[in-house]
């Protein structure tokens, strides 16, 4: 009965073109050499970074390894999962397909695919896509796409479960960040073209662009051999290279270079895209818990920059500070994620000191503080075998809501693992007060007693 979240940050954030400074590029490179050297110091980044300026290619610097196990090296043509930044490939054939005439972004959905009812197919239309406004969700919640996601599935197979998903508002009325969107877009596109999204790739984005590689398939990634692995930082700092194969799909996933990347923003920048859509500016960002790649550009400027990380979230932490230093600005140091920080308190404050500033440690991390902030971390803890720290949390979380049956249910699991039955029965019990028709728990309780 355990309940895990998991905080992902995928998106697209804007900044301002007028807000930029004179700064010479000596003094972005200064700045911005000394933030990566504190980023890899802190053992937060492993990637690299190039910037330009009016298309002149004035910085690079790589840290870390493609492989944190065997410390194999990266270089501009080593593979990266790019996570949600694919979007952006979506999109852009979208715009090509409209100034084809193919399609109007005010068409409803059921003009180009049937797979909805028509109720829902006639409501939806390809603008609330590309916005995020149509009321789907997000098909990596599903609960059969953990077992999809094992094989080499098609777009069909991914539909078919997207469309067992209720809508989350009606279409227009709310934005709400959606895969399960953009993967529709890629069926549209399919059904439009009647070409895989694939091979639409290939003869719109890769072709015209002269790109040299984008790896979509769980097969075509394996065979390449100059691939990042992802990397997860563990309570210790220790860095744990995986290599993470998985699909890709229109709303994210696909392995590609630096140098690909660098070519597709400068298209942007220069407003040079098969489409001919036109950009001001622009901060956009892809990832996973092992992932993280953000593009940067800015007309006015004539800035771009590329981050590249096969570590966390440090790709958007970077892009955000870079931009500041572009913009002669100050920005705040670099932190330690949040699961490093409450690791370290609770060895070194103790768990009441933990607890006295739990709100103040959620809002640091961006967070709602409510029983899922500490639940999450504990179970992170348990499956690093860290499982007296998570007594610890979960401990707290029955202290800061008593009256929630999960806080108990999970610190009753952890000492369940610790071999301390004891305490496990007496928080189940606990949990009975607060759910007394709960069956599987009666049972479960009567099966310790024994």
């Amino acid at each position: 009965m355990k309940i895990k979240f998991l905080f992902l940050v995928w998106g697209t954030l804007l900044f301002s073109t007028h807000l930029f400074s004179q700064v010479t590029r000596k003094e972005i490179t200064q700045k911005v050499d000394s933030l990566l050297a504190e980023a890899t110091k802190m053992g937060l980044f492993s990637g690299h970074v190039l910037m330009s300026h009016n298309g002149e290619k004035f910085y690079y610097r790589q840290e870390g390894y493609a492989d944190w196990n065997t410390k194999r090296k990266m270089d501009e043509n080593t593979l990266f999962n790019i996570g949600s930044l694919n979007k952006q490939f979506t999109e852009e054939i979208i715009h090509q397909l409209v100034n084809e005439k193919k399609l109007e972004y005010s068409d409803p959905l059921s003009k180009h695919c049937k797979f909805f009812p028509d109720k829902i197919g006639n409501q939806i239309t390809i603008q609330q896509l590309l916005d995020m406004k149509s009321g789907l969700g997000d098909y990596l919640r599903h609960p059969q796409f953990a077992e999809l996601q094992k094989k080499e599935f098609s777009l069909t197979e991914l539909i078919d479960l997207i469309i067992t998903e209720p809508l989350l508002f009606e279409p227009g009325t709310q934005r709400e960040y959606s895969n399960s969107g953009y993967a529709v877009l890629g069926a549209v596109i399919e059904k439009v073209t009647q070409l895989s999204f694939e091979k639409n790739m290939e003869e719109r984005i890769v072709k015209p662009l002269g790109l040299k590689k984008l790896a979509y398939s769980k097969s075509e990634k394996s065979k390449e051999l100059n691939r990042a692995f992802g990397t997860e930082i563990d309570f210790d700092g220790t860095k744990l290279s995986m290599d993470d194969i998985s699909n890709s799909t229109p709303a994210g996933g696909i392995y590609t270079t630096l140098a690909n990347l660098f070519q597709f923003v400068e298209a942007k920048r220069k407003a040079i895209l098969p489409s001919a859509k036109i950009y001001k500016s622009g901060s956009i960002a892809g990832g996973t818990p092992l992932w993280n790649s953000t593009i940067n550009f800015d007309v006015e400027s004539g800035y771009s920059f590329v981050v590249m990380a096969n570590t966390g979230s440090i790709a958007d932490e970077l892009s955000f500070r870079i931009n500041a230093i572009l913009k002669n600005k100050p920005f705040p140091p670099l932190n330690y994620p949040i699961k490093n920080v409450l690791y370290n308190l609770l060895r070194s404050e103790g768990s009441e000191h933990v607890k006295l500033n739990a709100t103040k440690l959620a809002e640091q991390a961006g967070l709602p503080f409510d029983e899922r902030f500490f639940n999450y971390f504990g179970y992170q803890l348990i499956e690093a075998k860290k499982i007296e720290y998570a007594i610890q949390l979960f401990k707290i979380n029955v202290e800061l809501f008593p009256t929630i049956p999960n806080t108990y249910d999970s610190l009753a699991e952890a000492y369940m693992l610790s071999g301390d039955k004891k305490s496990a029965l007496n928080f189940y019990k606990e949990e009975l007060k607060l759910q007394p028709n709960n069956e599987q728990l009666k049972k479960l309780i009567g099966d310790l007693e024994k």
